[in-house]
């Protein structure tokens, strides 16, 4: 998958990918490594892990919850995935 594609699948700034790819010490924000997951088409499992090598877990709340459901679930449409979250009154990704 080329960057842009990555970048425009995750509903992200391509400035803010740049860094990301770019920056070894720079840390991104948990939605942010989530919302790549869904872009990429990780499974839970790799979503796990790159979320680890951040220094961030998925967490016990309601919107983790539903994040790892739409995940295990190959909800790979970032805008999906955002509908369904602001359905359930809770932030989007993006």
């Amino acid at each position: 998958m080329e960057n842009a594609e990555v970048y425009k699948k995750a509903n992200i700034d391509r400035k803010l990918f740049s860094k990301i790819i770019s920056n070894g010490e720079y840390t991104p924000k948990k939605d942010t490594i989530i919302a790549l997951s869904v872009a990429l088409e990780l499974d839970i499992t790799q979503t796990n892990e790159l979320l680890k090598s951040a220094g961030r877990a998925f967490s016990g709340s309601e919107r983790d919850a539903l994040l790892r459901v739409c995940i295990e679930n190959k909800i790979y449409d970032i805008m999906r995935v955002d509908t369904l979250l602001f359905e359930c009154g809770m932030d989007t990704l993006s």
